[in-house]
């Protein structure tokens, strides 16, 4: 008989209520899920706005070689356009820089010859007579399969405009 009242005591414990006392708080249920949580900030060390540029070869309004390329492969047509023109400061400016870096100057620039924005293909076009009389063809050889890829696409694009 005692085993059975022993019994009867644990059943009881697990469903006795827990009384409050006068002033102190309520104690956390043994399933509470903790909801607290805490915000931090992202800090980006190296933005184009706060970088210094001094060393670096820039345009007139303060954009590397490498921001402007990258300009010439935005969705955006408007920027796509300042990224050309862009350029061709760079290029007005530091002449000895065309021939450093022609390889990824050409490559990004000659995709643009099958924009279907004809202000680009315009202003692609301002930056070639700007470019090309300062090289000499041996220079250019090396691209001339790309350029007749990207021209041959152009020719027999089905947009009327590039053609």
């Amino acid at each position: 008989m005692p085993r059975a009242s022993k019994k009867k005591q644990k059943k009881a414990e697990d469903f006795k209520k827990v009384k409050l006392k006068v002033g102190k708080k309520k104690a956390p249920a043994s399933n509470a899920t903790d909801t607290s949580f805490t915000a931090r900030a992202i800090v980006v060390s190296a933005q184009s706005i706060s970088a210094d540029k001094r060393a670096l070869l820039t345009n007139s309004r303060n954009h590397t070689l490498k921001e402007l390329l990258a300009q010439l492969r935005h969705y955006s047509v408007v920027t796509r356009r300042d990224g050309i023109a862009g350029l061709e400061d760079f290029v007005k400016l530091h002449p000895a820089a065309l021939r450093a870096e022609l390889g990824p100057i050409v490559e990004a620039s000659v995709r643009l010859i099958i924009d279907a924005d004809a202000g680009v293909r315009r202003q692609l076009l301002r930056l070639y007579t700007v470019v090309l009389p300062e090289l000499e063809p041996r220079e250019l050889a090396p691209f001339v399969p790309l350029a007749v890829a990207f021209t041959c696409s152009a020719m027999t694009h089905i947009s009327e405009g590039i053609r």
